[in-house]
């Protein structure tokens, strides 16, 4: 599942976002409890510039790893196919532990985009920036910002995981409070400028609102249809999707699919 921050979202300071003017976009989240994984599991933060081109940069967990490292990668055409990712940032330190906080962030400087991953938890860094022909402006409409993204289909994988925890989104430094939305599975009320998965995801994970609102996606092994649901459910599931499998929702709102390692 994923994060929506459309325009005119507010922030925690009264005012109002806009995309074109938006320079800088950071998530601070948590990562969950996964000792391994049998397909790349990804913390990933999105942003479509001017041209539709899509910037990320993730924490992933990839199979025969127990630490999570960092990603990055250029997609210049989401109407293309096959789809051409250009890699930016490939099993790059700082090695991130279970548990740990970590700030990711893609932002401007000197008319160029650039992104930041950061462990919190132990200070270490990397940076860079994407060296391709990208306009200094983001797409004005509904950015899927923030997203937990897995090729893997085993609810072994997930079972362990605890919680990823996402203690906020801010722009330009700025906290968004409100306006923002979840998206996972088919949704006609909402068209994000693109998605990041697609597949209807698992019953076994929920995404919901912890009573100071950070948003919190767990593993959730439902008993019975009479089982009580999480804590202020938002949307079950989250996206999490085989590696051959995305879906483009409307004509103007694409699925990014990520390429394997």
């Amino acid at each position: 599942m994923g994060v929506v921050v459309p325009e005119s979202s507010q922030f925690a300071d009264g005012g109002r976002l806009s995309w074109e003017n938006a320079t800088a976009v950071k998530v601070v989240i948590r990562l969950p409890n996964m000792n391994f994984t049998d397909a790349p599991t990804l913390a990933v933060e999105s942003v479509m510039a001017q041209d539709g081109a899509i910037l990320q940069v993730a924490a992933g967990l990839y199979p025969n790893k127990t630490t999570w490292l960092a990603y990055g990668w250029y997609i210049r055409n989401l109407q293309a196919y096959p789809q051409t990712y250009d890699w930016v940032l490939n099993s790059s330190k700082p090695e991130m532990g279970n548990a740990n906080w970590v700030s990711l962030s893609i932002y401007l400087s000197s008319d160029h985009w650039r992104y930041r991953v950061e462990d919190l938890s132990t200070h270490d860094a990397i940076s860079g920036e994407y060296a391709f022909d990208v306009p200094p402006a983001l797409k004005v409409g509904d950015q899927e910002v923030f997203a937990f993204e897995s090729y893997s289909t085993s609810n072994v994988v997930f079972a362990s995981m605890g919680n990823l925890t996402l203690e906020s989104l801010d722009v330009d430094g700025r906290k968004v409070s409100g306006g923002w939305y979840p998206y996972g599975s088919w949704d006609t009320t909402h068209k994000p400028l693109f998605v990041v998965g697609g597949l209807n995801p698992p019953s076994y994970i929920s995404l919901g609102e912890s009573e100071n609102m950070t948003l919190e996606w767990g593993y959730q092994e439902w008993a019975s249809p009479e089982q009580a649901t999480p804590h202020n459910p938002i949307l079950t599931p989250i996206v999490v999707v085989p590696a051959i499998v995305a879906l483009a929702i409307t004509a103007l709102v694409f699925t990014v699919k990520r390429r394997k390692k």
